[in-house]
């Protein structure tokens, strides 16, 4: 049985919409649209308390459409989901891929299927095909595309719930929130690199760096390899006793 696949289109953007489908059709997948929230018909006073002020509307709508794939997934008790967002290309061996992901063992709440930048961190597992599932410890950034357990998506939901920076960003530092978010390397989905993105304003992009924030962001890096680290540790330690209990059978 096939994974429930999830693709966040604005309801205006009708071509994009068309040409998503048509892609997943060509693999032989069928997803169903959610729509997205546009972030600038969103008033204020609706906005989560906490909402960071220098978000732009494109961010916030962004944010809260991977909060409403959320909470379709909880809603209808769905065990996994995928979603991707309407500007990718997906392997045609995603689907096959991700259910040895499921099936290897690892414990996650959510497993990114693709990522701007290189990917380094903790190998958790190997599948037969060559691809790791990595925690990382360097930025993977972007969320075109993820799977979702039904258990990480309440998580998610509870621990995620104020919008602070970008949902890439906050999906990056899943390890400041008790999360575990694996990448797949190499990845499965890509952008379509047709398509421009609908988010203009990026979130700290005219930030000024001085020194301080130079030692600031070492530091954090140096912590988040250390909670990484442990986090492997026990995420290995899991996998094998859930193997010796399976071998004791």
């Amino acid at each position: 049985m096939a994974l429930p696949i999830f693709v966040i289109n604005m309801e205006r953007a009708v071509e994009r919409r068309e040409k998503i489908l048509a892609h997943l059709r060509s693999l032989g997948l069928e997803a169903e649209i959610l729509p997205a929230v546009e972030g600038a018909r969103v008033p204020p006073e609706d906005l989560p308390p906490g909402t960071h002020p220098d978000l732009s509307p494109g961010e916030i709508g962004c944010y809260l459409s991977h909060v409403r794939f959320w909470e379709t997934v909880v809603e209808r008790g769905l065990a996994h989901a995928i979603v991707l967002e309407d500007d990718v290309l997906c392997s045609p061996r995603m689907h096959e891929v991700v259910y040895e992901a499921l099936a290897s063992g690892v414990s996650f709440d959510a497993l990114r299927l693709s990522a701007l930048r290189p990917i380094r961190g903790e190998t958790l597992a190997t599948l037969s095909g060559g691809e790791r599932i990595v925690l990382p410890t360097k930025n993977p950034s972007g969320t075109q595309a993820y799977l979702v357990t039904l258990e990480g998506a309440r998580r998610m939901l509870t621990r995620l719930a104020v919008l602070n920076c970008p949902i890439d960003d906050t999906l990056d530092l899943y390890w400041r929130h008790g999360l575990r978010i694996p990448v797949l390397a190499p990845t499965l989905v890509e952008e379509d690199p047709s398509l421009a993105s609908t988010i203009a304003g990026r979130y700290g992009s005219d930030e000024r760096k001085t020194y301080l924030r130079h030692l600031a962001r070492v530091a954090m890096a140096q912590r988040r390899k250390l909670t990484v680290k442990l986090m492997a540790r026990r995420l290995r330690a899991e996998m094998r006793r859930a193997r010796g209990q399976g071998g004791g059978r």
